[in-house]
């Protein structure tokens, strides 16, 4: 953007990429995030550019303590111990 951030003006956040897809679509602004979570093919609207330089984030899965899962988020959490030791 070749701005510093505190020139930015900033008017809205979102929790859901899709929604924000959605605004900037219709060219009410910019959507920041990770790659590959929304539709960006040539065929549509959107594209990804990657920051420069490169940022990176964490992610993490929390869950309730002592909580009693149904069968698939059990499996999940299997699966997820399984690949991750550390999990």
């Amino acid at each position: 953007m070749h701005k510093d951030v505190s020139e930015l003006e900033m008017v809205a956040a979102y929790n859901l990429l899709f929604n924000a897809s959605l605004m900037a679509e219709e060219g009410l602004g910019y959507a920041i995030g990770c790659d590959k979570i929304i539709h960006t093919s040539n065929a549509g609207s959107l594209c990804f550019r990657p920051l420069a330089p490169k940022k990176e984030a964490g992610m993490s899965i929390i869950w309730k303590k002592y909580q009693v899962f149904s069968k698939a988020p059990e499996k999940f959490m299997q699966k997820a111990k399984e690949l991750f030791p550390s999990f």
